[in-house]
């Protein structure tokens, strides 16, 4: 099966559909989503509108990310930027007025797995919602440990808008693995392989907020068709920033300060 593995979709429409229609051209049959739909972009209902019928028919594993869990109430709103709070004060009073989209936010989870194997976060396995960012081998290592505990063969995570990977490769120190993403049409020519043995601690990215220095969306497809020899391959695409630029501007004009307003427009592409 050919999963499409993505997060950090931050209310960025546009972003999104692009993502979407890339995984659908190169053979998407499953969706993996680690977290944060909501937060900072002008389109947060719009988004939840496009997972909800992959959700509904099965095809959709996935879990929250703090962004949901801030619009939910389940943690208190300590140290977070003016741009997350504004916006998700924005956002809690559209998800309030649209039952559908309210109840989807409430189904999710910290954690998920898909298949037995694949496991889901958003911050981390061995310490979910914990809201540490990823940034030294150590952390890798427990992160691999708690996996392996579990029995799985992959975690796939968000939150730092970058996309990572580490590999423990049997019984062999953890190795950071080159993320390359393959921009151009077809499929990656040089995936990341994990074969039997290989444990793998991997970050998606951001779809509507990343910061590689094209600021292009950012996906994974994992193909585990084979059985022994699982791929997972690297994209990043194109979409209008403009537009979006145009949107937050529009959208969040009314219920954020501008200079709030100002900053996540900036985000698309400074």
């Amino acid at each position: 099966m050919r999963y499409l593995v993505f997060g950090d979709v931050h209310g960025n429409l546009l972003a999104l559909d692009r993502v979407l229609e890339a995984g659908r051209a190169r053979g998407t049959e499953g969706y993996l989503f680690v977290g944060d739909i909501v937060g900072y972009g002008p389109n947060p209902l719009e988004c939840i509108e496009r997972l909800l019928p992959l959700a509904q028919c099965g095809s959709l594993a996935w879990v929250v990310g703090n962004h949901e869990l801030m619009l939910r109430g389940d943690i208190e709103p300590l140290g977070y930027s003016a741009e997350a709070l504004q916006t998700l004060e924005w956002a809690r009073k559209q998800v309030e007025g649209n039952l559908a989209a309210k109840n989807f936010l409430a189904s999710g989870h910290l954690t998920s797995v898909a298949n037995d194997l694949i496991w889901l976060t958003h911050d981390s396995l061995a310490d979910p919602s914990s809201g540490g960012y990823h940034r030294w081998p150590q952390n890798a290592k427990s992160e691999l440990a708690s996996l392996r505990s579990e029995h799985g063969r992959v975690c796939f995570y968000g939150h730092t808008h970058k996309m990572r990977a580490e590999v423990s490769e049997g019984e062999r120190p953890v190795v950071l693995v080159p993320m390359t993403t393959h921009q151009a049409d077809g499929i990656d020519p040089h995936p990341l392989h994990l074969r039997p043995g290989d444990v793998g601690w991997i970050g998606t990215g951001s779809v509507g907020f990343p910061t590689n220095p094209q600021r292009r969306p950012e996906f994974l497809i994992l193909d585990e068709t084979d059985g022994n020899d699982w791929r997972i391959e690297k994209y990043d695409v194109t979409y209008d920033r403009e537009v979006t630029r145009e949107r937050v501007r529009v959208g969040l004009g009314n219920d954020c300060s501008k200079d709030v307003v100002e900053r996540i427009a900036r985000w698309l592409y400074d």
